[in-house]
């Protein structure tokens, strides 16, 4: 499973869209306070909430014929956090294999579906204060990252981070396994991650010091107006490779917590989706909070059908 190939032969490839947002809401699984959906796969109503999900979300890309990426329930699942709930499975390696079995149900295309072993920060990812020094993620997170790489994910993937120094380490502890790795942000609405480090900035330092540079950088839990891409450096958009997209083009200190579901309309996320990918190349399309597979659904039937606005 070349994910590296497969971003170089082709123009899109589809990520799932809200997982643990989807699953709080509607109330079909029980989340742990502490570790989120990490232990759903153990529990046979979170199984069935988290599969249909996963399905749901690989159907769209199965129907356009669009390579699909998917990603471990372990965002939380961290060393740290389990040993505080007394969990002593292999929750990462039993994700990374949860997947592949939902994987293997799709016969011959499945070889169209990558999967990304999913790590967080520790702490807050819309308090950029709480990250860890760089010394202190390499260490803290080294635990988590190597038992996905272990298990055999396709990449691994930090998200939804708020702040470079604590994603400089988790990028040099992903250096050190085998697997080609990804780096997320979150962002501002002026393109900036939340500690207020520039994208410039953030992606050099981080492929100064690893000796294994990531595939490339993310940005998550963001929408797609806040990259003000136009405005972007050639060196960042060269290395920006992916978009996980909020449905609410609201700041953030007024979506977390929210109690009610807050989106902006579809074609309006779709559109502009579409154009991260069709003018700022882009490839990797997805959604996080408030979306669902309308809206991968939106971005692959309309990226050819009409122009970008």
């Amino acid at each position: 499973m070349d994910i590296q190939r497969t971003l170089d032969d082709h123009d899109i490839i589809l990520m799932e869209a809200a997982i643990i947002e989807s699953l709080r809401r509607s109330g079909e699984a029980t989340l742990h306070p502490r570790l989120a959906n990490a232990l759903l796969p153990y529990d046979e109503p979170g199984k069935k909430a988290l599969i249909s999900l996963y399905q749901r979300y690989i159907g769209v890309a199965r129907k356009h014929d669009v390579p699909m990426i998917i990603c471990t329930p372990t965002w939380r699942a961290n060393e740290e956090r389990l040993s505080n709930a007394h969990v002593t499975d292999n929750v990462n390696g039993d994700a990374v294999t949860f997947l592949k079995e939902i994987r293997e149900t799709w016969g011959a295309w499945s070889s169209n579906i990558f999967i990304g072993g999913l790590v967080g920060c520790k702490n807050d990812s819309y308090k950029p204060h709480e990250g860890l020094s760089t010394d202190e993620a390499k260490a803290f997170h080294s635990w988590q990252i190597n038992q996905l790489a272990a298990a055999e994910a396709d990449f691994l993937l930090g998200i939804t981070l708020p702040a470079l120094h604590e994603a400089t380490g988790i990028a040099l502890a992903m250096s050190e396994t085998r697997l080609p790795y990804i780096i997320s942000f979150v962002i501002n609405k002026e393109g900036n991650i939340l500690d207020g480090t520039s994208l410039e900035r953030s992606f050099q330092e981080i492929d100064a010091v690893c000796s294994r540079a990531p595939l490339g950088y993310m940005i998550n839990c963001a929408y797609p107006s806040f990259l003000n891409a136009a405005r972007q450096p050639q060196s960042v958009l060269s290395r920006l490779i992916g978009y996980q997209a909020n449905a609410s083009s609201l700041d953030h200190s007024l979506l977390d917590g929210s109690e009610t579901l807050r989106t902006n309309a579809i074609p309006d996320w779709g559109d502009l989706m579409i154009e991260l990918n069709t003018t700022f190349g882009i490839k990797m399309l997805g959604g996080c909070c408030g979306t669902n597979h309308e809206h991968l659904q939106y971005i692959v039937q309309n990226r050819n059908a009409k122009p970008v606005r």
